[in-house]
């Protein structure tokens, strides 16, 4: 992370926290259940069936960003160098 100069910011509220647990019990929930009601039982049916559920997931329960505008940073790494810079490393 500190190579591509990216602060780490953790969700340390329990708002936050209460968020992320929500949506992936409503997606554990609803996806199972879903799949289950449309007879899925193999994976290329499931991955299939995935791309309407996303679909209508979000147009329930998306909202519009607060400020349009892309704030992502310029990459501060030469492009060839990132697959050494996103690498499994261990220290021996």
């Amino acid at each position: 992370m500190n190579e591509l100069n990216i602060e780490i910011l953790c969700a340390n509220s329990s708002q936050a926290k209460g968020r992320v647990e929500r949506a992936n019990r409503t997606l554990q929930d609803r996806l199972v259940k879903d799949l289950r009601l449309a007879g899925i039982s193999d994976m290329e049916a499931g991955n299939g069936f995935l791309e309407g559920f996303k679909a209508r997931f979000n147009g329930k329960f998306s909202k519009a960003p607060a400020k349009a505008d892309n704030l992502h940073r310029a990459l501060n790494v030469e492009p060839d160098k990132l697959a050494e810079v996103l690498c499994w490393r261990e220290n021996r």
